[in-house]
């Protein structure tokens, strides 16, 4: 009996023990551990919102993301981290990014499962405040709107007026120390040909620090001139076409190629042989080919486009390089921007403007604009004084309404179901799909 009972007691002993091992490893072992067939992370991809490596903006932030590769990973978090070089920023655990000083830094993401996989992009930072802000401004306002791309460390300002206004615009700020003293003498004539005179100063000043900003005011310059191109909706040098059936209000022209190079319109041609129609164009469609005198008239137009085209992309500047090229969501007053890039549109963008406001935007990259958004023009202003100056392609995405001329060196791209007010100028060819278009008033 003594012996059965110690052998009973013994392998009580042994299972209590090996319980108590198995609580153990189990306790030592981490819940989320990647299981060993896990798919491993191998790459990671940095890029900044819309593509962007550039903080322009007074303490401006950009929303950092990664694309983590393979698709399917097992765990695709990411840890943040900036390295500050020449310049200074800080980041968030959602990969927000903050600028601070002017420079440039490197942000990582590195991967949490596997700290030796990791991606960075090198990001620049400018317009950042300077060691002393107390003789800046916060805001700097011209009949109580702030002024185009406004930032502390800019000094001179443009300001366009419409024509026929000789009442000096009211200026008012907000200054960042309430200790500054702030002296604002107005412009003394806004229609001088002498800029002195048509400049208002801001003079800000605390203590020995001062500060002097500018707003000069520019009359409205004057529309460009379309000649007789600006009797077509549509002109070409090599080809219109259109995907699916579109809807075009005025004429249609394409030369020097001929009309072959107009497709997906159902041509009918003139008993007079000098221009043809379409259930898809309410007005007239005419080629190269066609019979005397559209040829000529043709020739015309295309030479007319082109010193449009000219005239356009070399007037003076108002505005360069506003807000890196992205539009999106802006409101602009009239002036000459210009672009050494390509120009995005992704929200909405507002013209406010009178009836005899102009706006000339030079473009030396792309003209993308995203789908299902809108330029809305505001105040009275009117399409036919808009013009788009592009000198690479123009792509308006599908759904979304555009205003004003485009004058492209390339072509131009009109997504499905898209819309313009305004008319389509291309160097080289013209693409539609169910597009409804109308053509600005002359």
């Amino acid at each position: 009996m003594k012996t059965i009972t110690k052998v009973l007691n013994h392998k009580v002993i042994m299972l209590v023990t090996l319980v108590m091992m198995l609580f153990t490893f189990a306790a030592c072992t981490p819940s989320n551990e990647v299981p060993t067939d896990a798919i491993q992370v191998t790459s990671i991809v940095v890029s900044g919102a819309d593509n962007k490596t550039t903080i322009t903006e007074l303490e401006g932030t950009l929303q950092m993301s990664v694309v983590v590769l393979p698709a399917d990973a097992f765990d695709k978090s990411v840890t943040w981290s900036v390295v500050n070089t020449t310049g200074s920023a800080t980041i968030s655990a959602t990969g927000l990014l903050k600028a601070v000083s002017n420079g440039t830094v490197t942000v990582t993401a590195t991967s949490k499962s596997n700290i030796n996989v990791y991606g960075s992009k090198v990001i620049t930072l400018s317009n950042q405040a300077a060691a002393d802000m107390d003789a800046t401004l916060t805001d700097l306002k011209v009949a109580g709107t702030s002024v185009l791309d406004f930032n502390p460390l800019n000094e001179t300002y443009t300001h366009m007026i419409s024509e026929g206004v000789t009442v000096t615009p009211t200026v008012t700020v907000v200054k960042y120390s309430a200790a500054a003293t702030v002296v604002i003498t107005p412009a003394s004539d806004v229609t001088s040909s002498n800029i002195l005179n048509r400049t208002t100063v801001i003079q800000v000043t605390n203590g020995s620090t001062v500060k002097t900003y500018k707003v000069v005011f520019e009359t409205q310059i004057t529309p460009v001139n379309l000649g007789t191109a600006g009797d077509y909706a549509i002109l070409a040098q090599t080809g219109i076409s259109t995907a699916t059936t579109s809807d075009i209000t005025g004429d249609i022209a394409v030369s020097p190629s001929p009309a072959s190079y107009i497709t997906g319109f159902s041509l009918t041609m003139d008993s007079t042989g000098t221009f043809a129609t379409s259930s898809q164009v309410t007005g007239k469609v005419f080629a190269s080919d066609y019979t005397t005198p559209t040829p000529s008239k043709l020739t015309t137009a295309i030479s007319d486009m082109l010193i449009a085209y000219a005239d356009a992309s070399g007037r003076a500047a108002n505005y360069t390089e506003l807000y890196s090229g992205d539009l999106s969501g802006k409101t602009l007053t009239p002036g000459v921007y210009k672009f050494s890039s390509s120009v995005l549109i992704n929200t909405a963008l507002t013209l406010t403007g009178s009836a005899t406001d102009v706006w000339i935007f030079q473009i030396s990259g792309q003209l993308t604009m995203a789908s299902d958004i809108q330029i809305t023009l505001a105040g009275g202003a009117d399409a036919k004084n808009i013009v788009w100056q592009v000198a690479d392609t123009v792509a308006i995405g599908s759904g979304a309404h555009f205003e004003g001329t485009i004058l492209a060196m390339t072509d131009i791209s009109m997504g499905t179901n898209s819309s313009i007010n305004g008319r389509l100028y291309a160097q080289t060819a013209v693409t539609l799909d169910a597009t409804t278009m109308v053509k600005s008033n002359d």
